[in-house]
């Protein structure tokens, strides 16, 4: 015989041999519990909102709220942080844990320190140079952990040091959890978010440049930043918004422009929606895909509230042209398509304005730059060069420009 257990105002639980399981209470405004408790839930067949027959809520404790409909706080996908360098062990905080982070000593004064780049699939303690073409160093004295909330720095001084300026550069992937995947020729490593667009690929090389390597995105990624770990190779850097003959490759330690085709040396493909493809005409793969090599990519499709990538056309006027991010950047990255000129790099956290004055070059270990001469202006859509200067709107002169928002 089928029993019916009731838990009044709460759940029915209904073991019928037609049925099974957990059943919220349904009914009217009118069949509310006679007694409401904070925690209880139902659905209201009141409600009508949004063509919906009906509506799930809860009671919080004062009145009952309604479920249906309501948005999900975004998880933060990109921040920025800083910290005063101790010297001694700290515990950095974000919002959550990131899974790229990449670390800056910004003291006008200090020495020249380098860029740092960690990540969570690699693991803590592992770093990558992106002013270097250096392959992967190991010092248990720079990001010791990762943890649920942010990670836990060492000693190191680059990281760390007594009294310095240092910023984090953070971007949320899935917290660390990989997977394998075969979508291409050679197995990779994927960690991927596809809701904010991002994944962290590791594989082998194989030294074919007709292989292909799965990235787990559902979409063929608009930036992909490259580094053979375990060799001394210059970063790769693949970018849609280059546009057509200039988007196949760069070199994020360098200051050459974009390759001017496909078949070039450490040159991309087009990647598709579910793989990284290399460039089958490239006279030198090593860069890109070296046999026996451990290659690392970070791979971004453009979202409407974190990243976009845009190419413009300098006017070697100050205050123009108008670039449109569809929304206001909190890190801009700049880089001339064509000429040799420095990965400008600048963000809202260093900056006291909207005009955007004070900037560091991403293939250098320059300490933080002070001028109005290489600034740019932000606005609630994008920005615009302030400057008249070759290194980010000199007249004719394309260039890629990539900004992301903190989101909340």
């Amino acid at each position: 015989m089928a029993t019916t257990k009731i838990i009044p105002g709460v759940l029915d639980l209904n073991e019928s041999t037609s049925e099974s399981g957990l059943k919220i209470p349904t009914g009217t405004n009118n069949n509310r519990p006679a007694t409401d408790v904070a925690g209880m839930i139902r659905n209201n067949t009141n409600e009508t909102s949004a063509s919906s027959a009906s509506c799930e809520e809860y009671y919080n404790g004062t009145a009952w709220q309604k479920l249906n409909n309501v948005a999900l706080p975004p998880e933060k996908v990109f921040q920025t942080i800083n910290w005063t360098g101790t010297a001694a062990e700290q515990t950095i905080t974000y919002a959550n844990s990131p899974d790229l982070v990449i670390i800056k000593n910004m003291d006008e004064s200090s020495n020249s320190d380098p860029w740092y780049w960690f990540d969570s699939t690699r693991g803590a303690t592992k770093y990558l140079q992106s002013a270097s073409d250096a392959a992967e160093g190991t010092d248990a004295q720079t990001l010791k952990s990762f943890t649920s909330t942010g990670f836990v720095l060492g000693t190191n001084d680059a990281v760390n040091g007594s009294g310095h300026n240092t910023y984090g550069i953070g971007f949320r992937v899935n917290g660390g959890t990989t997977s394998s995947n075969t979508d291409g020729t050679i197995t990779s490593t994927v960690q991927v978010n596809n809701q904010t667009g991002m994944s962290i690929v590791q594989w082998t090389g194989d030294g074919n440049a007709a292989s292909t390597v799965g990235h787990g995105l559902s979409s063929a990624p608009t930036l992909i930043i490259l580094k053979d770990t375990s060799n001394t190779r210059d970063w790769q850097v693949y970018a849609t918004a280059a546009e057509a003959g200039y988007k196949y490759g760069a070199n994020l330690n360098l200051t050459n422009g974009f390759n001017a085709s496909a078949g070039t040396n450490g040159a991309f493909d087009d990647p598709s929606a579910t793989v990284i493809n290399f460039s089958n005409g490239s006279s030198s793969i090593n860069n890109l895909n070296a046999s026996g090599a451990s290659i690392i990519a970070y791979c971004f499709v453009e979202t409407s509230n974190y990243f976009a990538s845009r190419r413009y056309t300098g006017s070697g006027s100050s205050g123009s042209p108008s670039i449109n991010f569809g929304f206001k950047p909190d890190f801009v990255i700049i880089k001339s398509i064509t000429q040799a000129e420095q990965w400008w790099t600048a963000m809202s956290a260093t900056n006291s304005s909207d005009q955007w004055t004070k900037w560091m070059p991403l293939q250098s270990n320059e300490r933080l730059q002070d001028d109005s001469v290489y600034s740019i202006t932000v606005d609630a859509n994008g920005f615009s060069p302030f400057g008249t200067p070759p290194l980010n709107n000199q007249s004719g002169v394309g260039y890629l420009a990539l900004g992301f928002k903190i989101n909340s």
